[in-house]
């Protein structure tokens, strides 16, 4: 299992780079492009500005134009190159511009490391040619520098975006390492647990057979050996039947709910076995107490916290359950008086298969249980957003205090409620 998982956040780390690298790539690339562009642009403008305002071929407002332009401004008339805003230029190199611009008429070349572009334009005829050109050296340097550093940026994320998509691989695997390591576990406790009446079985049926000249009723005593712990096998089934429908139902949409008389019904139906166990049933429920539930698991959850406090009630003890609502949330207590629980257990209660004693034989007071129902209900009331504690004297008496949050019903249920009655005709 941790090379699959291992598998799964290695995965999960280059989903995640490769995501976040395109997303990186695409955020700095459009940057630079960006910038690229506005400095083509700005140099394009510069040099048609030139050309758009050169007064030309009228040189009354030259020295003007001159100082408006950081270009060198060629003008050819007839077979003569006159050379402006050039006095910064050696000799050789105004010729290799001259050459390139009015010889060849190229637009865009480098001499000696610096890069050059160039537009021109006829002013009268063909007998003058207005050029300007523009030295892009610095611009160019700057772009350059600026994609080295957007460069640097975009790795040094990828490096961080590592790091970070290695953190959040294990925060993502850990649920599912833990859901694997719970469910090894609950295979190992189940496996434990019906291993022992699996054994009795055996050595029944082989004392059974061992005189096929017996009765039936001679051997009574075996075949109710095997009978206590077919039970005790039905009941682990049956436990973790439970945990799977919990697993199902969450799942289900929440619908509101009156959770009071959900559990006044469960209250009811528990009243028989109270009764046939002398255990007096107190119950004080604040009546039409309504919140967002999954209905099945809160019927499930009442059970289980009756079921359990019934089961550790001794004949004469008695229950108190009660159930009260605040601005924020729905409280509950399971309250049961005669059998306590040592303060070292009450954090591990809520384990699956664990038990106060810690063992796993069938004893008098346990009966069938395996620790499986507390470890339930406290997954339903994870589920709705909840919490449940325990509170125990150690030997008197157990509480368990529930806390759900209280969900009003939202406005798009009572609005669908109220077409559902407009449609019936009620208003």
């Amino acid at each position: 299992m941790d090379k699959v998982l291992n598998q799964l956040r290695r995965r999960f780390i280059i989903v995640f780079m490769i995501v976040g690298g395109a997303f990186l790539l695409l955020a700095y690339g459009s940057i630079f492009v960006v910038n690229v562009t506005q400095t083509i642009g700005a140099i394009d403008k510069a040099l048609t500005d030139v050309l758009d305002k050169s007064p030309m071929p009228a040189f009354d407002d030259r020295e003007e134009w001159l100082q408006r332009s950081n270009c060198i401004i060629l003008v050819r008339q007839d077979d003569s190159v006159t050379a402006f805003n050039a006095d910064s230029l050696d000799g050789e190199l105004l010729e290799s511009i001259v050459d390139k611009v009015v010889g060849s008429g190229e637009d865009s070349f480098s001499i000696d490391g610096s890069y050059y572009k160039a537009t021109w334009r006829n002013v009268l005829g063909n007998n003058m040619t207005v050029y300007a050109v523009y030295d892009w050296t610095n611009d160019r340097a700057d772009l350059t520098e600026a994609g080295v550093v957007t460069s640097l940026v975009y790795f040094f994320c990828l490096v961080l975006l590592f790091i970070f998509g290695n953190m959040v691989a294990k925060q993502v695997v850990e649920p599912v390492k833990k859901s694997y390591e719970q469910q090894k576990k609950l295979v190992a406790d189940a496996s434990h647990e019906l291993k022992t009446p699996i054994a009795i079985i055996g050595a029944n049926l082989s004392l059974v057979s061992s005189d096929p000249q017996s009765t039936v009723e001679q051997n009574a005593h075996w075949f109710k050996n095997i009978e206590s712990q077919l039970g005790r096998m039905s009941a682990l089934i049956t436990d973790m039947l439970e945990l799977h429908r919990a697993d199902e139902a969450r799942n289900k949409p929440e619908t509101t709910e009156d959770v009071s008389a959900l559990l006044g019904g469960i209250l009811l139906s528990f009243e028989a076995r109270c009764f046939e166990k002398n255990v007096t049933l107190t119950e004080d429920l604040q009546p039409d107490v309504k919140t967002r539930c999954i209905k099945q698991n809160i019927e499930r959850l009442y059970a289980i916290m009756m079921d359990n406090a019934l089961k550790y009630t001794p004949e004469g003890g008695r229950i108190e359950v009660s159930l009260r609502s605040d601005k924020k949330n729905v409280v509950m207590h399971f309250r049961n008086y005669g059998v306590g629980i040592a303060k070292e257990h009450i954090s591990k209660i809520f384990d699956r298969f664990y038990r106060v004693d810690n063992a796993r034989t069938q004893n008098a007071q346990q009966g069938n249980s395996f620790g499986l129902g507390l470890s339930l209900a406290k997954s339903i009331v994870l589920d709705h957003e909840g919490s449940v504690v325990c509170d125990s004297d150690g030997s008197t008496f157990v509480d368990f205090r529930i806390e759900l949050p209280l969900k009003h019903e939202k406005k798009s249920d009572v609005a669908k409620e109220t077409a559902r009655g407009k449609n019936r005709g009620i208003s």
